[in-house]
């Protein structure tokens, strides 16, 4: 066997400091790219600071500033993850002007989003991503009534909740749930079909294990309302004075939480929506109570849709107030 020839000092030195070097410019990209994120994160911040007051506009160049200093190819997540914040604010802007066009805007955005914030990759980031997706294409059916971005809102949230469980995540489950229940609500209605319908009940029924009256009590009245609305649907294809009752019930859970002091606007609708299933009620029995309870409801909700304040409603509701009274 050949004795291995002594490595001359000279050598091992410029072997160590080869090693030294390359630690070194280890360590430096670790932390250049550990600046960065903080860079990121804290123009994240100020833009979340611009739009929790309503300034869009800044908040925007934000998040186009950080377009400046990450590429997709070093920081695909960041990237991702900055085009769905681009996405949450132009759903945001929806809510004030151009919701067509802020909603649509709102959608691009996340579609980009999903190029670098895969499932596989990153499957929370891309389940938020989901999640967002449902929430601009159900507002977006409410504006423009095409059943594709319902069906879209329908796919969006049933893809997050394969991630959102209601263990390791029950808000999210919750909320996620609720939704779908609203959607499937709607679907329910334009096709007067008593299946969809039903889902939606179940959704709701769903999201309440979550969303109880002792832990979470608004987001408990919130969906006690919807299932309200939803009974009340069912109640016009089916089981037409158990749907009614179910929704009395629902309403009046809701009403627990939502009262004329702690919340006027909320209590008021499901006055009103109380108010309409009484009359509903009073087309199939005791026409006269009935009837006084659906006004009574009604009035209630006058209480706090004045006709200086929300002329509107209050039209609304006196048109209701005519018609129960046509009905004795």
């Amino acid at each position: 066997m050949p004795v291995p020839k002594k490595i001359s000092r000279r050598v091992a030195l410029a072997a160590s400091i080869v090693v030294v070097l390359i630690a070194g410019a280890t360590l430096l990209d670790l932390y250049s790219t550990k600046q960065t994120q903080s860079d990121v994160e804290n123009l994240w911040q100020e833009a979340k600071d611009y739009r929790d007051l309503g300034d869009f506009e800044p908040a925007m160049q934000v998040y186009n500033n950080v377009f400046g200093i990450i590429s997709s190819d070093d920081f695909p997540r960041e990237y991702g993850m900055n085009h769905y914040y681009r996405g949450k604010t132009y759903e945001e802007m929806a809510s004030q002007a151009n919701a067509s066009a802020n909603l649509q805007n709102s959608i691009s955005s996340y579609t980009m989003a999903s190029d670098f914030l895969t499932r596989e990759d990153n499957p929370a980031e891309f389940a938020l991503l989901q999640y967002g997706l449902g929430d601009s294409y159900l507002k977006l059916y409410e504006v423009n009534n095409r059943n594709e971005d319902l069906q879209a809102a329908l796919l969006s949230y049933e893809e997050s909740l394969n991630y959102f469980s209601i263990a390791s995540n029950p808000m999210y489950y919750a909320s996620i749930n609720n939704k779908l229940g609203n959607a499937y609500r709607k679907k329910g209605m334009v096709q007067n079909d008593s299946l969809d319908l039903s889902n939606a009940v179940g959704f709701y029924d769903e999201s309440l294990r979550v969303f109880r009256a002792d832990v979470y009590p608004v987001e408990y009245a919130g969906v006690q309302n919807n299932l309200g609305n939803v009974y009340l649907e069912l109640s016009g294809i089916s089981d037409g004075k158990s749907n009614i009752n179910k929704a009395i019930a629902a309403y009046e859970n809701s009403l627990v939480v939502f009262t004329i002091d702690t919340r006027p606007m909320e209590y008021a609708t499901v006055q009103n929506n109380l108010g309409n299933a009484y009359f509903e009620l009073s087309k199939l029995e005791n026409k006269k109570s009935n009837t006084e309870k659906a006004v009574n409801a009604y009035h209630e909700s006058l209480k706090v849709f004045t006709a200086d304040r929300f002329p509107v409603e209050h039209d609304g509701i006196m048109d209701n107030i005519i018609n129960a009274y046509k009905n004795l």
